[in-house]
């Protein structure tokens, strides 16, 4: 019991540590001047660098939505339905909320060129 405790602290402290590292780089980039466009010789360093912010923020987002916020949206969806005695607005609100939208990050969101997608509007 002691190790899964020490695993799940050493999780813990390895997603704070990407996050302390990623909130600073994120507020550096919204103040940066936008580039000329590329000359067209192969791929700038901006492009390089929002393809691996990409893949890093799908590892971690992907089973974050899918494992935890999906799930745990659609119980509270179906605790909602039960307690209103069978209303649908806010469960389905709820449901949308939780497990539609953007799963994966692409390198056009991390650039700023494309809207990230917290859920599906109706």
């Amino acid at each position: 019991m002691e190790d899964r405790k020490r695993g799940w602290g050493r999780i813990l402290i390895v997603v704070i540590a990407v996050l302390g590292m990623v909130g600073p780089m994120a507020s550096w980039a919204q103040e940066a001047t936008p580039a000329a466009p590329n000359s067209g010789s192969g791929p700038s360093g901006a492009t390089i660098l929002a393809d691996v912010g990409a893949v890093f923020g799908s590892i971690f987002f992907v089973p974050f939505k899918g494992l935890i916020l999906c799930p745990a949206l659609g119980l509270a969806s179906g605790v909602t339905y039960a307690a209103t005695g069978g209303e649908k607005g806010t469960p389905e609100y709820l449901l949308r909320l939780g497990c539609t939208g953007t799963y994966f990050i692409s390198p056009e969101m991390v650039q700023g060129k494309e809207a990230f997608q917290a859920y599906e509007k109706p």
